[in-house]
């Protein structure tokens, strides 16, 4: 076996030891007249650590992981790494018929060419792909979705992709048709100009796109518009029972169009109309009617804040205080009217009940039943009061027209300054009328609003319930006139837009509004499929129309996206930029990007290997070393076209090691080791007549020599491992002989 640094080491410390043992007993030596006796060679028994060590062969390798092939015909247009580059997830490795092909983790790799309605685990791994990257392709499943493909088109963008399969620009032209229940204004068309969705498509041809190389490097990154997020001032409130409560809106920035947003009630107070507050069966809380059964709400654009009124209802109950709450709710579309909910999104007010109930007590309503509600244009407003009790005289009960649309005069009669109305006695029900006017003006439906006012003469005293305000609306028989108030708009494949029909009046009952569409765009083809039909809810003045167009420009194809486990090493690229290649061709290896050492043994020393042993690795390029361990042994040998047999392994290093590919090292397998091992030299040990191992102890004091039996151990240059028989502090004779 070849002697190791270690070894050597050992020798010379043994010499040096004896060399100064004979010059300490010169220079102290006796020089007395009788003749000095030969001094013995000694040397102090050690502590010290002794390992057992096996010297092996290895060399540095970088494994290769795979090949990388061309997933069809074409030609490289462009050719981002080359041989040893490092590669890593998101790095661009080369392009393919212009299309940048990008490394990404996964896996396995793509195999076919995906689009809207595609299932299947590819269209999940590039779904995964896409979100760790930052796009949202909606739910992580299995289909491809046009969620999927705008996540898709947004990624391709920030890459330089271009356009699958440019085309010029399209348009959709939606046109209001005449039908019954309402006219058409002069503005009742609008056009829509579908655009390409990735830069540098327009009309069809190429334009310069800006490919990232590895490292990311020229990404073009995706602008998101802002979009509108709308929220409530405050989240909590409060209103006296009866009272009106004005709800602030705010929008941060404010829209730049008109964005139709939802609502939603809760509380456990209950909402109603005047019709259900007239229905003495009905609790009703608070008065739903400046929305009645709908809860969209359009946000005029520009408008940074929109002021709901909420209008509670007094009752004689007596009750807990009530809460009230209006949340926001809606989703994000892609473009459009769209709008984002902010964090403070629901108000919560609290009704204060207040009522301490008295007799008489009365309301004001008007007859559903009698169908007082609406009057036509001349007909006599009938409004209704009732009495909880039923009265003894007659009671004067003072009233003020307060509201509505309806103009005095122009509208209906003129009014006393101090309006007053004499309720019977002996009833707990009567009524008043206020004359309407005839004209022949085209104007939407008007309403008339009275309000009971409170009593002021302490002889006709009266309490009056939250219901003290009625409306009749002035019944016109001209119907809403439309118009498409959206103007031409450009928006790109894949894009949502809603086109607001605006009318001049609310229509009284749900009307259904046609349109035609018309255009270079193909219904089905570049926008989704639509009815030709519109619901327009009563009492509403402005209604949306959804168009979903659909982006045939962005397509994934298997080259977009080279899946490995990445990080890697580019190991020897085997194209050139411009060069064309053929379906299954190697474009490139991939190899792992650190060093993996090999070691080789031969059939003994492999023998005395084991994983987890303890290395030292030393190359001599550098004077680089560094401690590892093996991780990894082959049990079948090697054999070469000569016959011998080798044995291969993997050793882990602690530290980076510079060097070349191939690059040989020395591996230092630690078998054995001895810490703090008792030890004396080898020329110390001799045999006794019955074979067993001794040394000579001296005694410096008494110059006498005791023979002491040993068990010795593990053996490292010059020096043994003594097991037992010695302290550690006894000096023993060195025989050169031995």
């Amino acid at each position: 076996m070849t002697l190791s640094r270690n070894q050597l080491f050992g020798i010379i410390v043994v010499f040096v030891l004896v060399l100064g043992v004979i010059a300490a007993w010169q220079i102290t030596g006796d020089d007395g007249g009788e003749e000095a006796k030969d001094p013995p060679l000694v040397n102090r028994v050690t502590e010290r650590t002794l390992r057992d060590e096996l010297t092996i062969n290895g060399e540095l390798r970088r494994d290769e992981l795979s090949t990388i092939n061309s997933p069809f015909d074409g030609r490289v247009s462009q050719l981002s790494v080359e041989d040893g580059d490092d590669v890593s997830a998101g790095d661009v490795l080369l392009g393919l018929d212009g299309r940048p092909a990008v490394a990404v983790n996964g896996d396995f790799s793509f195999y076919r060419e995906l689009d809207v309605g595609t299932d299947g685990p590819d269209v999940l791994q590039l779904e995964r792909i896409l979100f760790e990257s930052g796009y949202d392709p909606g739910a992580i499943d299995t289909l491809y979705t046009e969620a999927t493909r705008s996540a898709l088109r947004q990624w391709q963008i920030a890459y330089g992709y271009g356009g699958a399969t440019p085309e010029p620009e399209e348009t959709i032209v939606v046109t209001l048709a005449e039908s019954n229940g309402y006219t058409i204004a002069d503005l009742d068309t609008t056009a829509i100009i579908i655009g390409p969705s990735v830069p540098g498509q327009v009309g069809g041809t190429d334009q310069p796109a800006l490919v990232p190389t590895a490292g990311g490097a020229g990404l073009v990154p995706f602008q998101v518009p802002d979009i509108p997020r709308i929220g409530v001032s405050s989240s909590t409130g409060s209103v006296t029972e009866g009272g009106t409560l004005d709800v602030i809106l705010v929008s941060d920035p404010a829209p730049t169009v008109d964005t139709e947003f939802q609502v939603e009630f809760g509380g456990d107070a209950t909402g109603g109309t005047a019709e259900d507050v007239a229905d003495p069966d009905e609790d009703v809380d608070y008065l739903n009617e400046p929305l009645e059964d709908s809860t969209f709400i359009i946000w005029p654009a520009g408008e940074s804040t929109l002021t709901l009124e909420l209008q509670t209802i007094a009752d004689d109950l007596d009750e807990d205080d009530e809460t009230w709450s209006l949340t926001l709710i809606g989703e994000q579309v892609i473009t459009g009217n769209n709008y984002d909910i902010g964090p403070l999104k629901t108000i919560e007010v609290d009704i204060l009940d207040t009522n301490d109930p008295k007799i008489p007590t009365l309301r004001l309503y008007v007859d559903t039943e009698e169908e007082d509600e609406v009057v036509d244009e001349g007909g006599a407003a009938t409004f209704t009061i009732e009495s909880d009790i039923e009265l003894d005289v007659t009671l004067e009960v003072r009233y003020e027209v307060i509201g509505g649309t309806a103009v005095e005069e122009d509208d209906y009669d003129e009014q006393d300054e101090r309006a007053t109305f004499d309720f019977g006695a002996n009833d707990t029900i009567d009524t008043f009328t206020i004359g309407t006017t005839q004209d022949d003006d085209v104007e939407p439906d008007e309403t008339i609003t009275v309000t009971l006012l409170p009593a002021d003469d302490p002889d006709n005293q009266y309490f009056l319930t939250s219901e003290i305000a009625a409306t009749i609306t002035i019944e016109d028989e001209d119907e809403p006139e439309l118009s498409m108030i959206t103007r031409e708009q450009r928006i790109p494949e894949g894009s949502l837009i809603q086109l607001i029909i605006e009318a001049d009046q609310a229509p009284k009952e749900d009307i259904s509004v046609d349109y035609t569409i018309d255009g270079s765009a193909t219904m089905g083809v570049d926008f989704e499929v639509l009815t030709g039909t519109v619901t327009y809810p009563r009492g509403r003045t402005r209604v949306a129309l959804t168009i979903q167009t659909i982006d045939d420009d962005v397509l994934f194809v298997p080259s977009d996206m080279i899946v490995a486990d990445w990080p890697a090493r580019v190991g020897t690229v085997f194209v050139d930029e411009g060069e064309t290649v053929q379906l299954g061709q190697g474009l490139l290896t991939l190899t792992e990007p650190d060093f993996t050492i090999r070691l080789f043994a031969n059939p003994t020393d492999r023998s005395e290997l084991a994983v987890g042993q303890v290395v030292q690795v030393e190359i001599e390029a550098g004077d680089q070393d560094s401690s590892g361990i093996i991780t990894q042994l082959d049990d079948a040998a090697t054999i070469s076209d000569s016959g011998n047999e080798s044995y291969e392994g993997v050793v882990e290093v602690d530290d980076d090691l510079a060097a070349v590919d191939g690059a040989t090292v020395r591996i230092e397998v630690i078998l054995e080791e001895r810490v703090n091992a008792v030890t004396v030299p080898i020329a110390a040990i001799s045999l006794d007549g019955t074979g067993n191992e001794v040394v000579q102890v001296f005694d410096p004091e008494t110059n006498s020599v005791t023979p002491t039996q040993i068990v010795t151990g593990l053996q490292e240059g010059s020096f043994t491992e003594v097991v037992s028989g010695l302290d550690g502090d006894e000096l023993v004779i060195v025989n050169v002989d031995n």
